[in-house]
């Protein structure tokens, strides 16, 4: 039985290279969620992997969680102060919560290792489960999943660190023979564009992959395309609804992580201006993908479009909530208050074992 309000608790931060973007998500939540419906628990995962509850009033939640230009590395980490906060542990949250909303973002937040935790825990979560997010966080095998289902998605090869070390010459010969027209190199298993570089025809993938590889063991490169870049929506999980479609118009080589989050980076066009019909098909590729992965709560895929039409890039779960985030403004183009679709996906997480989930 529910308490008069629903007890929520806001999991961000994380170490992985999106930590400022996590944190940035869960303060917009902890802002934005209805205060009647809602008795909100903010709770930081440190880069101790220790949860510290933040009271109401802690400088993380008035900070506006400012996200650098460029992906943080060395920085040293000071745990948030005893006056500010609570230390606790996911099984002590267990009984002070109703359900858990996953505003943690790359490895350790998307990639399956969270929701397995809280699977065993039987904490209720917002987001989608143990394989979906597995899959969807491996580029590589998300590529494989999305061929085997029908969807598309641009030509790939993939190679591991020490595939890397041990021929890389080779290797090299490779991706100028199979990609003549330019590459997209990215890490396996990170998001925000984090390592990703775009290169051009006949372009050394060298230092390229050598950064990539800095960021993954593993990774994913694919044949660059030129064309026009869209990104849509989709929440729930029994029959899934599609968000206008945005398309992203990056004043820089591609949308990487500055052009993301900072402003001016991107003019982002939300409802594309293109055709019913191909806005049509691009919500539909998008839902379909949502389905077939068995997502759950709101995803975001990301398209490329040339002259063969939309192909998808990658399926992202937990996509980003801060205030600049393409969901919630996909909502105000749509008409929809961002807070109706977070009291759905909510409730589905709530009563999941009640639902049925749409097929793709």
């Amino acid at each position: 039985m529910l308490k008069e309000r629903i007890r929520i608790g806001i999991l961000m931060g994380g170490q992985s290279a999106e930590r400022e973007v996590s944190l940035a998500s869960g303060c917009n939540l902890v802002e934005i969620l209805d205060r009647t419906k809602y008795e909100v628990f903010p709770i930081e995962v440190g880069e101790d992997s220790k949860w510290y509850l933040h009271h109401i009033d802690a400088p993380l939640l008035n900070s506006r969680s400012a996200i650098g230009r460029e992906v943080p590395t060395g920085k040293s980490y000071t745990p948030p102060a005893a006056q500010h906060s609570e230390l606790v542990t996911a099984r002590v949250m267990r009984s002070r919560i109703d359900v858990l909303f996953l505003a943690l973002h790359g490895p350790g937040g998307e990639d399956g290792t969270i929701q397995g935790f809280l699977e065993t825990l039987a904490i209720p979560y917002v987001g989608s489960g143990v394989l979906a997010s597995a899959l969807t966080m491996d580029k590589v095998r998300c590529k494989v999943f999305l061929r085997a289902s029908g969807l598309p998605t641009p030509e790939w090869v993939s190679f591991s660190r020490s595939e890397w070390l041990a021929g890389s010459a080779d290797l090299v010969e490779e991706v100028l023979d199979r990609f003549p027209g330019g590459c997209v190199i990215k890490p396996n298993d990170q998001g925000s564009s984090v390592g990703m570089s775009v290169l051009g025809p006949a372009e050394d993938p060298t230092a390229a992959i050598q950064e990539a590889l800095g960021f993954s063991g593993e990774i994913l490169v694919e044949r660059r395309i030129h064309g026009r870049e869209f990104t849509c929506g989709v929440y729930g999980s029994e029959m899934p609804e599609a968000l206008p479609v945005t398309e992203i118009r990056s004043t820089r080589t591609f949308f990487d992580y500055e052009a993301k989050y900072q402003p001016g980076g991107a003019e982002e066009i939300t409802p594309a201006e293109i055709e019913d019909s191909l806005a049509a098909e691009i919500q539909s590729l998008a839902v379909r993908a949502h389905g077939v992965f068995g997502c759950a709560g709101i995803t975001r895929t990301d398209f490329l479009l040339d002259e063969s039409g939309p192909t998808i890039l990658e399926i992202n779960t937990i996509p980003g909530m801060t205030r600049m985030s393409l969901i919630p403004r996909a909502c105000v183009a749509a008409g929809i208050e961002f807070e109706t679709i977070l009291d759905r996906v909510i409730g589905e997480a709530l009563f999941r074992d009640q639902l049925v989930p749409a097929a793709g």
